[in-house]
This record gives C-alpha cells, sequence and structure tokens, in this order.
C-alpha cells in the first residue's frame, strides 16, 4: 500500500504553528510531476513532512474517492504501529475532493492547504472526447474548501478563473457568484522546485554546437503535448533542407499518440536516442547533448521538463502562451517564444545561428535565469508560505 501526506493552511487562520511544523501531504495522484513535486518537498523542506499518497492511476477515481479513502486509511492506522499523528498542517493534491476529505477526517479543524497542479477546465481533449464539467465544478469546490491554495503558475489561476465564468453561464440556477477575488486572496503562486544542473555543467561543449544541432524532446508521451506538431516541425525542417539531430526522452504510456512509432521510421537517421531514460545521470546525459529543446504543448502550467533543459544549456523554443512567458525571463522571450506553428521554423534558424556563432553565452544567461527554479532556490518560499499561514500572517506572495 502507498502512502502520502500533505496539509494545505489558510493565511488568516489564527493557529500558532512550531517554527518546524508537521505536515502531512495527501497526494492522490502519486506518479510523474505530482510525485516529482511530493518527494522532492519532502526531501527538501525545513519542515517534517509525512507523504501519504495513492497510487498515480484513474485520475477521475481518485477526484471521486481520494478524500474518503485518505481519510478511511488514517483511521484504520489509529492505534497501530503505523498510527498518523495528529500533523499541525494539511497539504494536499489537487486531484482530490477536499471537502469530502474534512467531512470524514479526524481532523478537520486544522488548516488545510491545496497544491494546484493543474485545473480540469484548461486540460485539452482528446479527439472526439467531451468535457465533464462535473471535474472543473469539483475543483472549484475543493478551491472554497481549501483555507489555503497555491498555484504551480498565475496562468493556472487565471486560466481557471476565465472558463469557470463560461462554466457557470451553463448551470440551471443557483448560480454561484465570481469566486476571482476570493480565490487571489487566498491563492499563493509558487513554482514546483527542479532538479537542476548547474550553469557551468554542459556548457562548453566544444565543437559539437557547429555541427547539424540535436533537437530534445523530454516531455511526456501523451496528446496534451501536442507531439504531432512536433513532428510536423521536423517535417518542415527537412523539407527545408535545414540539417539537425534529435533526442526523444520523456515517459511514454501504452496508450502514447501513433506519431512516436511512426517518427522512429520516419526520422531514424537524425535520431541519437529514442525513449524513457534509464536512470536519472542516462536523463541528464541527454540533456548535455542537446542544444534546442522544443514544445508544442497544448497544456504547461509551469514546464518541468524544460527548465531542465534549460539549466543543462539547451535554448528552448516554445510556444508563446500557456505559462511559458511568464516562466521564461521576459529578456528572451523575443529570441525563444514562437506565436504561430509556421513561425517555428524561422525561430528555429535564429537559435541555431546564434549557437552557430561559436559562443555558448546565450546557453549560459538561460541556465542561469532559471537556477532559481531549484528546490535550493524555492523551498525557502514554500517553508515561509507554511510558517506565515500557521502564524496568522500574511506572507509576501513571491512570483506574482
Amino acid at each position: 500500500m502507498q502512502h502520502v501526506y500533505i496539509v494545505f493552511f489558510n493565511m488568516q487562520i489564527p493557529f500558532m504553528m512550531k517554527s518546524m511544523a508537521h505536515i502531512l501531504f495527501l497526494e492522490p495522484f502519486y506518479t510523474g510531476s505530482h510525485k516529482y513535486f511530493a518527494d522532492g518537498l519532502k526531501k527538501h523542506s525545513s519542515h517534517s513532512i509525512d507523504l501519504l499518497t495513492l497510487p498515480g492511476r484513474f485520475w477521475k477515481w481518485r477526484m471521486e474517492s481520494g478524500g474518503l479513502e485518505f481519510a478511511r486509511l488514517i483511521s484504520e492506522c489509529f492505534g497501530t504501529e503505523h498510527e498518523v499523528k495528529k500533523p499541525d498542517l494539511i497539504l494536499a493534491g489537487n486531484l482530490i475532493d477536499l471537502a469530502q476529505f474534512k467531512a470524514f477526517s479526524p481532523w478537520p479543524e486544522l488548516p488545510h492547504v491545496l497544491y494546484v497542479h493543474e485545473n480540469q477546465l484548461d486540460y485539452p481533449l482528446k479527439q472526439g472526447e467531451r468535457r465533464d464539467f462535473h471535474y472543473g465544478w469539483k475543483d472549484y469546490t475543493n478551491f472554497l474548501a481549501a483555507d489555503g491554495l497555491i498555484f504551480n503558475s498565475r496562468y493556472n489561476l487565471e486560466s481557471f478563473l476565465e472558463k469557470f465564468k463560461a462554466l457557470s453561464s451553463r448551470l440551471p440556477d443557483s448560480k454561484p457568484p465570481d469566486p476571482s477575488e476570493l480565490f487571489r486572496a487566498k491563492s499563493h503562486i509558487i513554482p514546483p522546485g527542479c532538479r537542476l544542473l548547474p550553469p557551468s555543467v554542459g556548457m562548453d561543449r566544444g565543437e559539437h554546437v557547429k555541427k547539424p544541432p540535436v533537437i530534445l524532446w523530454n516531455q511526456r508521451w501523451e496528446h496534451d503535448k501536442n507531439p504531432d506538431d512536433f513532428f510536423s516541425f521536423l517535417r518542415d525542417l527537412k523539407k527545408s533542407e535545414i540539417p539537425f539531430r534529435l533526442i526523444v526522452a520523456g515517459e511514454s504510456f501504452k496508450d502514447s499518440p501513433l506519431c512516436f512509432s511512426k517518427a522512429e521510421n520516419e526520422f531514424k537517421s537524425e535520431i541519437i536516442h529514442m525513449g524513457f531514460a534509464e536512470s536519472r545521470p542516462a536523463y541528464e546525459e541527454l540533456l548535455r547533448q542537446s542544444d534546442i529543446v522544443v514544445s508544442t504543448a497544448n497544456q504547461e502550467n509551469f514546464g518541468i521538463s524544460v527548465i531542465e533543459a534549460v539549466s543543462a544549456g539547451c535554448v528552448p523554443l516554445l510556444p508563446r502562451r500557456l505559462a511559458y512567458p511568464e516562466v521564461l525571463p521576459e529578456k528572451f522571450h523575443s529570441l525563444c517564444l514562437y506565436g504561430k506553428k509556421k513561425e517555428m521554423v524561422k525561430k528555429f534558424i535564429e537559435i541555431r545561428n546564434e549557437l552557430e556563432k561559436g559562443s555558448r553565452s546565450i546557453a549560459k544567461e538561460l541556465s542561469e535565469s532559471v537556477q532559481k527554479y531549484s528546490w535550493e532556490g524555492i523551498t525557502p518560499e514554500f517553508d515561509s508560505y507554511f510558517t506565515a499561514i500557521g502564524s496568522g500572517e500574511t506572507a509576501e506572495r513571491p512570483h506574482g
């Protein structure tokens, strides 16, 4: 049985918290970026964090039943060697029914904080799929039930508020008031910490940048990352006789889009590596071999994989939408962000030319600029947030 615990606090609750708090972190979807975040926060926080988890599958069922399941697990442990000690606050991942958990939890009086990785009104649908607005409504009730909200980007918060207006207009009656002011007031924007390479690593690449540049894909092999447009971009490069080499990393799944298997044959002469890296060191070595990391995503609320690649010396080629303009320093927008898909080849040539000048200064400067997203740089913001909420103070709102 896998377990994870977390608790979130409301900044307005007059709850006196010790300098080192005992936090129960509830993560109902313990895989991918959710696992990455939970493990990283537990490891780096100055607070004591117990992690209670459920397997990362059946996300809709987790949102329906996860709250009740966590309450049951905690209650069943009472009086046993596995008893869960009463925490000072509860932090929870957002794929849960928080009101349900509070209703059946032995500690409903504690502050509850929700870490919002994504919202269900903004997630792209597969072809032929219809949006189930029930889960957008569950996001809404979760945000109401939480004493504090932490979003991984301003974009994530604002996209939910914008789309919730459209959802409200569809309701038959008992329409809620606009929650924008309330949710902004109880929200902080704190990105997830990242496992980054220091700027000195991967910067001295010798002559290999003068050869065809190495393009990197290091995101999940799923439809929301829009791999069809990525491989279409590669075809445009080949049609224009612009040489490149290719590394395709990232986690694949049994229902991953077919374009990946087709690409293995179509780009076999360009491919250096294709598939999930065997280990973290192997993954970091792929990052160091790469020159340009490309995203064509339709859904991105932060972009951990892109930030990891940039820290390793890759120059990013990203859409001018989603969270990317917020996460990437404005200084690099004109070089690294594209508007329409047809602009990608032109932007790629501009980046390639910068690299072929023989200077890695742009890559080094980019790497230095994202070091603020390292766990060492981000964790103090989480820790001060938890401390401020526990003491009833209003902490300064970092990152917007």
